[in-house]
């Protein structure tokens, strides 16, 4: 049964709209969309899916708007996102992931924000942080909808709570500062090819 399958897909003679697609390893699995999150208001980028869709890794170019900073930011973002349980199914085209846990790392491009400190600054203790690398976290949860007969087999609707490393840190040292004050919400989709 095997080999006639094999060799079916291997002498395809169907119409090419329905042949299976063979991606080059560069092309990426998806696209996502995110609205906050710590990585610019507005970001998106490729996606790339490993291990049946466990892992996911994304490349997301962000921005935020000057009317919400004092200047237009830009920020390149690399986020892998783990899902440790299976989806849950509702019907046949309708899953929930329960769990999704990513760790980023954000590159600001801005001349005012570098990688080092230069000697006007007075110690390294104080300014142990470089301006222009954030470490980010989040999780949260995603609904999906599979999509058949398409070049788009999965549309995944999520939300995550997340923050980064430099306000954890803050909380630490600032006890006025509260759960609620180092958090971000962030919402996003994840089209799947």
């Amino acid at each position: 049964m095997l080999g006639i399958s094999y060799n079916s897909l291997g002498q395809w003679s169907g119409d090419s709209a329905t042949a299976p697609i063979k991606r080059k390893w560069y092309a990426p699995d998806g696209v996502t969309l995110q609205f906050a999150g710590n990585i610019g208001m507005f970001a998106g980028g490729a996606s790339y899916s490993f291990i049946h869709d466990k892992i996911n890794t994304e490349l997301l170019y962000g921005i935020v708007p000057k009317f919400d900073a004092q200047e237009v930011l830009h920020l390149l973002t690399i986020k892998g996102v783990y899902k440790p349980f299976r989806k849950v199914q509702i019907d046949e085209k309708y899953s929930i992931t329960p769990l999704r846990v990513g760790l980023g790392l954000s590159y600001y491009f801005r001349d005012q924000v570098s990688t080092s400190w230069d000697s006007s600054y007075p110690t390294k203790d104080y300014y142990w942080w470089t301006s222009s690398l954030r470490i980010t976290g989040a999780a949260g949860a995603s609904l999906n909808r599979s999509i058949n007969n398409s070049k788009i087999k999965e549309v995944s609707l999520y939300s995550e709570i997340g923050t980064y490393d430099l306000i954890v840190t803050s909380a630490f040292k600032d006890p006025t500062l509260g759960p609620w004050d180092i958090m971000s919400f962030s919402v996003g989709t994840r089209l799947g090819f």
